[in-house]
């Protein structure tokens, strides 16, 4: 009776003991995912869990990216970031910034063959360099309305603190030339196309009707006649000055807005500046022969501004529940200068013999698909003409 019992208590020990080995495996899988959900959830941050192991098996254990371990080993943990197939130097499809006027190849007398062409030739020309302060459309006196668009730092908020302005920036939508009445002493002119008054357009010519001089005709001399333009203007359209100053180390940036003064000192934004010039004044020389010649005018341009001195900022609080503003103030406030170049020529239309080379120009070739377009081989770069060995194996 005595053996029967103890068999049986030792049939029982033996089933009691693959169960207590399984439900410690359960308990101690559900540990680890519960560990696992935690770093998940908390984006990596969740306190390490302490594994009570003999030894520690750096190819089994399951710690945070941050938690040290028995063996003061840390896990290596993928970067976070986006899985990027390929990825292009915008720098290389932009190209260079600047560039050179395309320049044909050098000839001499010996390789060139005369040509007969008709084209035209400059029988004069004169230039007039001028500039003037900026009105408003209407003639009236011009003035600015600042807007201080950002502040990046510290501005004491009582009393006013000393700007200086560093660097001007002028944008604009287009400029406009009305030439006025421009006359050529007896001459009678006719505007060719375009016509005053296009944005951007900065050339016009007139129609010259010609008059033979008899005395200047046998001299083999042209006749010196008075060029004058009066009533010059050029309007600029859409004008926004951007004022970037600094008061010790904090930058400050404000718009300044093209505006009138209006009753009661209100200013009143106008959006365009106009420039109006003095008369234009300068004897031209012309055909004596009586050949017709074209009048052109060709302008250009330079909006600059003068030095901008003294300037003040003040921060303007509102009854003490809101943020407030900024205030900029410029005592002597902007001149907007433009600068104009007038070149003025009288053009007749000639046959002339001329030498030239017989290659026309070579023009540029543009190879879109290889540039746009790239299917490199993947491995070294192998010359095809080259054999194993490394020879060329093109024909000399």
């Amino acid at each position: 009776m005595q053996d029967l019992k103890r068999n049986k208590r030792k049939m029982m020990n033996k089933q009691m003991q693959p169960m207590a080995n399984k439900v410690n495996s359960e308990e101690k899988y559900i540990e680890e995912e519960l560990t696992e959900e935690l770093s998940r959830a908390c984006g990596g941050k969740s306190k390490p869990q302490h594994h009570h192991e003999h030894g520690c098996n750096t190819n089994h254990h399951h710690c945070d990216c941050g938690c040290t371990c028995g063996c003061n080993t840390k896990p290596e943990c993928e970067p976070c970031e986006i899985d990027t197939k390929e990825c292009i130097d915008n720098n290389d499809n932009c190209g260079p910034e600047c560039c050179n006027p395309i320049l044909p190849q050098k000839f001499s007398t010996a390789n060139s063959v005369p040509y007969a062409i008709e084209a035209n030739r400059i029988y004069d020309t004169m230039v007039f360099q001028t500039f003037t302060d900026a009105v408003a459309p209407n003639g009236e006196a011009l003035d600015f309305d600042y807007d201080v668009i950002e502040v990046n730092g510290p501005v004491p908020k009582v009393g006013q603190v000393n700007v200086t302005i560093e660097e001007i920036c002028i944008n604009y939508s287009g400029i406009v030339i009305d030439t006025g009445n421009t006359t050529l002493e007896d001459y009678d002119l006719q505007p060719l196309e375009p016509t005053t008054g296009r944005p951007c357009e900065t050339k016009f010519e007139y129609a010259v009707c010609g008059e033979r001089n008899a005395t200047c005709c046998q001299q083999g001399k042209g006749t010196n006649v008075v060029y004058k333009q009066r009533g010059l203007s050029i309007i600029v359209e859409d004008l926004v000055l951007e004022l970037k100053g600094k008061c010790g180390c904090t930058e400050i940036i404000a718009l300044a807005y093209p505006s009138v003064k209006g009753a009661g000192g209100q200013k009143r934004k106008c959006g365009d500046v106009e420039f109006i010039f003095n008369t234009l004044s300068s004897p031209i020389c012309v055909p004596s022969d009586g050949r017709n010649v074209t009048l052109r005018q060709d302008y250009q341009t330079n909006l600059t501004v003068d030095c901008i001195g003294k300037a003040f900022l003040k921060h303007v609080d509102h009854d003490g529940c809101h943020e407030g503003h900024y205030h900029l103030c410029i005592p002597n406030d902007i001149d907007l200068i433009l600068c104009l170049q007038c070149t003025v020529s009288t053009i007749i239309n000639e046959q002339l013999v001329v030498l030239g080379a017989p290659n026309a120009i070579q023009p540029r070739i543009v190879d879109t698909f290889n540039k746009v377009c790239d299917f490199k081989k993947c491995g070294p770069e192998v010359n095809p003409l080259e054999d194993k060995n490394g020879h060329c194996g093109c024909k000399r």
